[in-house]
Parts: C-alpha cells; sequence; structure tokens
C-alpha cells in the first residue's frame, strides 16, 4: 500500500519545536518509503501583519488546496494561537477534499491555552479534535486531556526523534568529572523554568557548592545575563547560543546533568537528546517528563516552581558521580528501547494506515 502524505507546519526559517520535528522526518523519508509512505511538505505563514492574513487567504489556501489533491492524506502539526486558527481552515478544506486528516499536537502549553480562550476557540479545537481521522499527542499525559476533548475514538501516543543524539552520541561517558557543569538546552524563557534553575544554583552556591550553569538556545541573552545578575550568579552562567550538530553532541557529553524545569513541556527533544548522551536528568513532574524520566532511576523530577526541590535534586547528582553515572546509563537505555527513530516512524506508519483504512481514501 502506498500512502501519500503531506505534512502542514510553520514556515521557513523557524527553529526549535515543531520545526525540529517536521526536520527530522524530512531526514527519515527513506525509513518511510521502505513502509510504503512518502512525505511532502507544506509550510504556512504567521499572521503578524494584515499583509501576511493575506497572503494566507489568497496565496497559501489556494497553494495548500493543489497540494492536498495529490495526498491520501494530511498531517497537522498543530500549536496554540495562530497555528491552531491556520491549520483549522486548512482541515476544512482537506475535508471538503475528502482527505484523510491527522491532527498532532506539539504544545504543553494548549490546555491551559484552550481553557483560557473565548467560546469560539474552543468551538474550533473541539471541533478540529472530533472530526479528524487521527489525533496523535507526543506524550501520554497531553494524550489524556485531547481525550477528554476528543470523545470517542483512541488519541495515539508518539514520542519525537532525536537523530544526531540516537545515531552520533557517544556511548560511553567516563565517571571522571573534571569541571562539571549544569546543562540546559531551550528557548530562554520563564516558561521553560530558567529562573527556576538559577535561583537553585545561586542556593547552592551558598553552601559552598562551585557550579557552572551553561545554557544553549535562543532568546533575550541579555535580560537573562541581568537576571543571573541579580541572583548573585553572574560569572557562573555562560550563555552558549544555538548549538547545532557537533557543538551541541560536545554541549551535551561535556556536562555532569541536564537540568530543564519548565512549567510545561509537551515532550521535551532536548530531554531526550541528553538521554541519548547519557545524561542524568533533572526535571519537572509535568508532560513529557513523565514518559521520559524515570523518577529516582535516569533522574528526578520535582513540581514546578519548587526551586529548593530543584537544588535538592541537583546536590543528590553532583555529589555521588556514580549515582549520575548510573542515571546516566538508565536513560540511554530507555531512550534506545522506546524513542529510537525507526520505532517512531512505525508509529506514525501504523497511524497512516489506519487513517487510509478509515477514511477509504483512494487519491
Amino acid at each position: 500500500m502506498n500512502i501519500r502524505i503531506l505534512h502542514v507546519g510553520p514556515g521557513r526559517g523557524q527553529r526549535g519545536g515543531i520545526a525540529t520535528v517536521l526536520s527530522q522526518l524530512a531526514i527519515q523519508r527513506k525509513e518511510f518509503e521502505q513502509s510504503g509512505v512518502s512525505t511532502s511538505f507544506f509550510e504556512t505563514r504567521g499572521f503578524g501583519t494584515a499583509g501576511a492574513l493575506l497572503a494566507f487567504v489568497f496565496v497559501d489556501v489556494p497553494s495548500f488546496a493543489r497540494a492536498a489533491m495529490k495526498v491520501n492524506v494530511v498531517h497537522f502539526h498543530v500549536s496554540e494561537r495562530g497555528s491552531l486558527y491556520r491549520k483549522f481552515v486548512l482541515f476544512l478544506v482537506a475535508t471538503l477534499l475528502r482527505k484523510g486528516t491527522v491532527f498532532q499536537l506539539h504544545s504543553g502549553n494548549f490546555e491551559r491555552f484552550v481553557m483560557n480562550s473565548d467560546l469560539v476557540t474552543q468551538f474550533f479545537c473541539r471541533s478540529f479534535l472530533s472530526r479528524v481521522d487521527c489525533v496523535i499527542a507526543v506524550s501520554t499525559p497531553i494524550a489524556r486531556w485531547l481525550q477528554s476533548w476528543r470523545g470517542t475514538g483512541a488519541v495515539n501516543v508518539v514520542g519525537n526523534m532525536a537523530l544526531d543524539a540516537e545515531q552520533r552520541a557517544p556511548t560511553f561517558r567516563s565517571q571522571a568529572y573534571v569541571k562539571p557543569y549544569i546543562a540546559f538546552a531551550g528557548r530562554l524563557s520563564e516558561a521553560k523554568g530558567l529562573k527556576d534553575l538559577f535561583i537553585a544554583v545561586a542556593e547552592l552556591m551558598r553552601t559552598g557548592r562551585d557550579i557552572q550553569v551553561r545554557v544553549a538556545g535562543t532568546g533575550d541573552i541579555e535580560y537573562w545575563q541581568r537576571i543571573a545578575g541579580m541572583y548573585g550568579i553572574a560569572d557562573r552562567v555562560i550563555f552558549e547560543g544555538w548549538l547545532d550538530g557537533d557543538a551541541k553532541l560536545a554541549f551535551y557529553t561535556g556536562a555532569h546533568l541536564f537540568c530543564m524545569p519548565s512549567h510545561f513541556e509537551s515532550f521535551g527533544i532536548a530531554t531526550l537528546e541528553a538521554m541519548f548522551c547519557a545524561l542524568p536528568v533533572v526535571g519537572t513532574r509535568l508532560g513529557g517528563f513523565l514518559d521520559l524520566v524515570e523518577d529516582g532511576v535516569s533522574g528526578y523530577l520535582v513540581d514546578v516552581g519548587d526551586s529548593h526541590g530543584l537544588a535538592e535534586a541537583i546536590l543528590k547528582v553532583l555529589a555521588d558521580p556514580e549515582r549520575a553515572f548510573n542515571m546516566g546509563a538508565a536513560g540511554l537505555r530507555r531512550a534506545r528501547t522506546d524513542y529510537r527513530a525507526r520505532s517512531i516512524v512505525q508509529r506514525y506508519v501504523q497511524c497512516y494506515r489506519q487513517v487510509r483504512f478509515q477514511s477509504g481514501t483512494g487519491q
């Protein structure tokens, strides 16, 4: 069976989030083709200006319709706000064209967004979820919430991939840490818990711990430098900027532990990358962390916003190199068992076959 898929996601030049997922799906084209699935991609533009909105209506929508006519299934990669509205409009077009449809949610903040939205947005969300042929969540907690809004029809859980780390990360980490540092990788924002990490590090510094934090990612670096200075740790925080390829792998493998105390997290690709690099993980007790990290085995999970609990968890790892090594090894085993790219691809393929069978799309 040959199934043609059209992935619908963000426009060119974006980093992180859905853009990373789509780039990794593109890299896996041959793996999909071996299972009878061909993939193509359609990029939408944002609604930042009136001109962009007009371009979406008069350029993107017709272009999408032409692209959709060539496939069997349209796979919508959705976040909150404009992403939801754009994909819902294109979903209606795909439905008119009698195409199979997939809704995949990538936002850990989607529940809060919907619950705080007006009735019109909630109607769009419920209509989208109830009418689409297949719903995919990237983690189990996100799937539970989507199920409550979808009603009938199961929600599939398909995690993300971390191709570079899976394929090229060292398979062995030394137990000797000359100058350990805490690695943080992600968007520089309150939502990623960066301030909580700084507060925790400041607390540990006051107890005499010699700690360095290296921060990789994009955002307002000058703002976060001021925040680090406010807590007296400006000289202990190094901002690496955006890292790719070998530089990113070196960043992970040189660390003692990975810490991402997010306030919400749908999956956590950076966390999976760290696990493939055999790093113990300290995160928060929500979203994708609950699928990825086994608390007390491959890392520690703390409550959101609990900077003191975060400091205690970090100290447990820093104070016991053997425990850190064993936790990193446990995380690596979990990543290799549950999140290899080949197994993730097969989960997508199963979803597409289900949609093709249920919707009876023949084009």
